[in-house]
């Protein structure tokens, strides 16, 4: 009686220390939720396709809640199904279909790319796989030699290897700076690019404010010369790309109040009303006429918590629906764990 007790109990540790037992149940949801038993992380609002960013959030809360079985299985499906150029970097589509689904552009996604160096290297670390250490290496050596470009800012951060240059400009994408992982990546590559990075990216975030919130763009163009404007064939929106910046931003502990401003002042402005926009268009200051998802919700009150608001809200209850948000919500929270409150 007291071996079977025993065993079951050795048992019982060693499936927590998996993951398989992990007693977060958000953790669980979204798993049981936007993840194929293959591995493969699905964006339900965007007809169920998969990508490098899904994949590399994935495996970045897999690491954080502990969960080596659900890393190695979306690792698993992201080397097998989208590591499939002739570089270190990752298609950043895959498409299901009806018999069996493929890569849909073979073009990366860098915010895709450093994601899955990151999970990499955070699981090499817990995990103590070397292996991973390596791919995440070579990851970041492939983004520093092939998707930077010298501006009067610092380097910019090409979104991709195709598209993203034209007419003596450059496109770049802000939430792409991924402010949290640079000190991480330098580390582990010791290259100055990962200390310049972040000192571009701020630099942008300074100058790049439009509309009536003086927000940052999803998309902007960036000439030679360092004047910046937006790109309407892309949008012109604070929308689902730039929303993240204020999380990176207080994840990685930047203090300059100044920061933080608009991104406040968008969200204060809605505190009374019965309508809580995501986002806005900055060339009219249009928003949405609907509420944003709880996962947005989440992380502006977890910003304005990070940032000692005193009228901030509180998160609201319940999961969203779509791969999305849920994962916003699921970063939000870790991003507030690791900046100390």
């Amino acid at each position: 009686m007291i071996r079977r007790w025993c065993c079951a109990l050795l048992v019982g540790l060693c499936a927590l220390r998996a993951g398989a037992a992990d007693p977060d149940p958000a953790w669980r949801d979204w798993l049981q939720r936007f993840v194929t038993p293959e591995g493969r992380v699905v964006d339900t609002a965007n007809e169920r396709i998969s990508h490098s960013e899904g994949q590399g959030y994935g495996m970045l809360l897999a690491v954080a809640h502990d969960d080596r079985a659900s890393f190695e299985r979306l690792w698993r499906w992201t080397d097998r199904n989208l590591a499939v150029r002739d570089d270190a970097l990752f298609a950043w589509q895959w498409k299901p279909s009806g018999d069996g689904g493929a890569v849909g552009d073979r073009n990366n996604a860098t915010d895709g790319d450093l994601l899955i160096a990151w999970a990499l290297l955070r699981g090499a670390e817990r995990w103590r796989q070397p292996a991973w250490r390596a791919r995440a290496r070579a990851i970041l050596a492939e983004v520093r030699g092939t998707l930077l470009r010298p501006s009067p800012y610092g380097p910019l951060l090409l979104p991709g290897k195709v598209g993203f240059v034209e007419d003596k400009r450059a496109i770049v994408n802000l939430s792409y700076w991924l402010f949290p992982a640079f000190a991480e990546f330098q580390r582990a590559d010791p290259d100055r690019v990962w200390r310049e990075l972040p000192r571009s990216g701020l630099a942008l975030l300074d100058a790049a404010r439009y509309g009536r919130w003086q927000l940052p763009p999803d998309w902007l163009a960036v000439a030679a010369d360092g004047r910046l404007s937006l790109v309407p064939r892309l949008g012109t929106r604070y929308g689902y790309n730039a929303l993240r910046i204020p999380l990176y931003l207080s994840w990685s502990r930047q203090g300059d109040a100044g920061r933080y401003a608009s991104f406040l002042a968008f969200w204060r402005d809605f505190d009374d009303g019965p309508i809580h926009p995501a986002t806005t268009d900055l060339s009219d200051d249009a928003t949405d006429p609907y509420n944003a998802p709880n996962g947005v919700l989440t992380l502006a009150a977890t910003v304005r918590r990070l940032r000692d608001d005193p009228a901030a809200p509180a998160a609201p209850e319940g999961p969203d629906a779509d791969y999305y948000p849920a994962t916003l919500a699921l970063l939000a929270r870790l991003a507030e764990r690791e900046a100390g409150r």
